[in-house]
């Protein structure tokens, strides 16, 4: 590890250990810390089934004590049939929290709003579960993630996704002073690259403090609280080449070409309730990005113009945004951190990189696998496996084979794996008791849904499919299975069981791996494992169309002795996903 890793890894531990003695105070008579907490976290959902499994495990987790039970805990739904994004829902919250509590209280409270909602088509078997990962089970790390921050944090909201996660440190304390409408986003050094698929931040610095901060060691460098002149949302190399002071380059210390990136921010009680005012003027429709479309409120655009053309809820709900900060003077700060790194596991590709082979990220967060590029683990593991091993490491999963043949990186969650069973690299398995000689082709996502008592479905794509990728509305109703690719290249045809039909609902465009009712239902768990391994092999077979065939085939003819499964019903993900939840 280089001198960052080790100081964030440091940070890191000393929060989980903040973190544990809350906890151990929940069950004490004599409680032995002092440690700041949260007052108030909110965790969004897309829909009621998700809420209401958000809400389950909240509660399940508080009769455990295994969440500091001083906060007080919501989840906060969007509103039915409405698409509102992570902006809306962020306007949505203040305005809940606005009515739940005084306006005394809310000023002097500090609030966790981790973003959670809705149901990630890049992350399908994380978002499609009935005990989904994306808000939950990460909860407790959120709570653990930001205390050193916490200890000199004023009232006011601190803003965050599921799917990011921020290490960062700072020698001086973190800047405190209360500054009244005003956003302090966090700000990380970024590559070039990086910054084009995040925001960027255009900063004032005249007196060159990010360079002073720059050469010093790691454990040195402090927070600094610089104005912020625009904000940047996933702007071209171009844009940063041909925006002064963007692109920092600091060659004479060995970093060339840094650009400070966006993750968190936080916002003063004024600010929130100006949201909290705003919400009502929201088309149902707005879609707002919790990022791109609240940051950028300084931007120079025009405000809406009475003009013919009548503008979408998305560039209303923005112009609406932009109006009520710059009539009311808010301000945008940014907290830049040069001790810090920001890692999003928001696709599957990263998702497997984070849990698997980013040894710096593992290191920091005291992540230790017991096999290099293997991580094993259970679906709701014990609360002290947040930070590093379990010492009832050998219940967190069903059981692995010793001598499974499992070629990293590969992650298995809460999965039955027998000795003979072959798993290739960059595969995903979740909820799937494989039989024995499978194989799992590399680059595989396959997971199990539980749909009702006797209906299960079990999944199968490759950790680089595009979900959401859609046949074009211009395709033969009759070629649609033909032109929809799973595995990147492989028809849907080729997947279907021999002699049966398709089911009707393929014969409209615009389908995609998310939507597409191409998925078998059985009456088992194990009969819908067996589909999806046979499914698996189908694919496996149309891959190696003209190359050399040398895998050995999955063998799914029976199951226990039986004929082969029957196929009870068809679905898609989309689907699947609300009746797991609603199951």
């Amino acid at each position: 590890m280089d001198s960052l890793s080790n100081v964030l890894r440091d940070t890191h531990s000393r929060n989980l250990s903040a973190y544990r003695r809350l906890l151990s105070d929940i069950v004490s008579t004599t409680p032995q810390t002092n440690c700041v907490f949260w007052d108030i976290v909110v965790v969004t959902a897309g829909d009621h089934q998700q809420q209401v499994v958000y809400e389950r495990q909240i509660d399940r987790m508080l009769d455990l004590k295994r969440i500091p039970t001083q906060a007080k805990y919501h989840v906060i739904e969007d509103p039915p049939g409405s698409k509102i994004g992570s902006g809306g829902s962020t306007f949505l919250v203040m305005a809940k929290l606005s009515n739940l509590y005084s306006h005394d209280y809310l000023s002097t409270a500090r609030v966790l709003l981790i973003h959670a909602g809705g149901y990630s088509t890049r992350l399908p078997h994380v978002s499609a579960r009935a005990d989904s990962q994306d808000g939950i089970q990460v909860l407790d790390l959120k709570l653990a993630l930001y205390l050193h921050l916490l200890e000199s944090m004023p009232p006011g909201v601190f803003l965050t996704s599921a799917d990011g996660i921020e290490l960062f440190s700072s020698k001086l304390p973190f800047p405190s002073e209360p500054k009244p409408y005003t956003i302090t986003a966090l700000a990380h050094p970024s590559s070039t690259w990086i910054g084009s698929t995040h925001g960027v931040y255009l900063l004032q610095d005249p007196e060159g403090r990010i360079l002073e901060d720059m050469k010093l060691e790691p454990k040195d460098q402090s927070a600094l609280l610089l104005k912020c002149q625009q904000f940047l949302h996933k702007p071209s190399l171009d844009v940063m080449q041909n925006t002064p002071n963007v692109i920092h380059n600091h060659s004479t210390i060995g970093k060339n070409d840094v650009v400070y990136t966006d993750s968190c921010y936080y916002f003063d009680p004024q600010t929130a309730k100006i949201m909290a005012n705003t919400y009502k003027s929201l088309d149902a429709e707005c879609d707002l990005e919790a990022w791109a479309d609240i940051l950028c409120f300084q931007d120079q655009f025009s405000l809406i113009s009475t003009t013919s053309t009548t503008p979408s809820p998305h560039s209303r709900g923005r112009q609406i945004v932009k109006r009520a900060f710059q009539e009311s003077g808010v301000e945008l700060d940014v907290m830049v951190l040069n001790a810090s790194k920001f890692y999003h596991l928001g696709t599957m590709q990263e998702f497997l990189e984070g849990t698997c082979t980013d040894l710096p990220f593992m290191a920091e967060l005291n992540i230790r696998n017991r096999d290099a590029g293997i991580a094993i683990v259970g679906s709701l593991p014990p609360l002290d496996s947040i930070g590093g091993e379990s010492p009832n490491d050998e219940n967190k999963f069903r059981s692995v084979g010793a001598t499974a043949h499992i070629h990293p990186p590969v992650y298995i969650e809460n999965s039955s794996i027998p000795s003979s069973v072959s798993i290739h690299p960059h595969s995903i398995i979740v909820d799937s008791d494989l039989q024995p000689d499978a194989v799992v082709p590399r680059d595989t996502c396959i997971f199990t849904l539980q749909l009702q008592e006797h209906e299960f479905v079990t999944f199968t794509f490759s950790v680089k499919d595009d979900m959401k990728r859609a046949v074009g509305t211009n395709v033969r109703a009759d070629t649609i299975l033909q032109e929809l690719k799973i595995f990147e290249r492989v028809p849907i045809t080729a997947i279907l069981p021999f002699g049966n039909l398709p089911p009707p609902e393929l014969t409209v465009s615009g389908l995609s791996l998310w939507t597409a009712p191409v998925f078998e239902i059985a009456r088992t768990k194990q009969e819908s494992i067996c589909l999806a391994l046979d499914r698996l092999d189908r694919i496996r077979r149309c891959l190696a169309e003209g190359e050399k065939k040398s895998e050995r085939a999955v063998v799914n003819v029976e199951v226990g002795g039986h004929a082969k499964p029957m196929i009870v019903g068809w679905t898609s993900l989309n689907v699947a996903a609300r009746r797991a939840r609603e199951y």
